[in-house]
């Protein structure tokens, strides 16, 4: 069975900045989130720099049109948090910093809106973006940027966590349960090997 895994759900706690969580007011109603038969076919197969054009309703009210590409995909060190997380699932996930590209294609403002846009690892789970406070300049994951009118783009790093040692199989769009999800996939960076520290040489 396949299982989402919620930001909400992993509780991140930052050191001094606590990763934000949706209101209850925000949160989508089922038919809010169904994508309507528009834009790139569902199940559609991409690779990392493709662009698809996704269609979906973030709220009862807002259908929402992008162009998005997933361009890359890195796996960090775990210590790339450090002095920023004390959490424990930090000890075992494997995080990384996706880069996506994205332009408004309709005509709503997406301002603040979360793309459906999950990590999916090697063990089925689906990830959402973490959403990072403060000043965590290495990848500051998080919405669209507010505003985002019709014609706007923005390149944007998102984080993942893949949980208990997993590793990413593909990034995928799926609005709704049951939607047969647009996918990319491709090569993925990992961290250079670290040289080994050696002594001083003395004469």
């Amino acid at each position: 069975m396949r299982t989402l895994l919620l930001t909400t759900v992993l509780a991140l706690s930052l050191a001094g900045c606590a990763g934000s969580e949706p209101e209850a007011d925000d949160e989508p109603t089922s038919a809010a989130t169904t994508a309507v038969d528009e834009g790139t076919a569902p199940g559609t197969d991409l690779a990392y720099g493709d662009s698809a054009t996704l269609v979906w309703k973030p709220t009862s009210e807002l259908t929402g049109e992008l162009e998005l590409s997933v361009d890359a995909v890195a796996e960090q060190r775990r210590s790339v948090f450090d002095g920023w997380t004390t959490d424990e699932a930090m000890e075992t996930a494997r995080p990384y910093f996706v880069t996506v590209r994205v332009t408004n294609a309709g005509e709503s403002d997406l301002g603040g809106q979360v793309v459906p846009l999950y990590l999916r690892d090697d063990r089925g789970t689906l990830g959402a973006p973490w959403t990072l406070g403060g000043d965590f300049t290495a990848c500051q994951s998080g919405p669209l940027p507010a505003p985002f009118a019709s014609g706007e783009s923005a390149e944007l790093c998102l984080v993942y966590l893949a949980p208990d040692g997993a590793k990413v199989e593909d990034l995928v769009f799926e609005p709704t349960e049951g939607y047969d999800p647009i996918s990319w996939t491709g090569d993925v960076a990992t961290p250079a090997k670290q040289k080994p520290r050696t002594g001083r040489k003395r004469g």
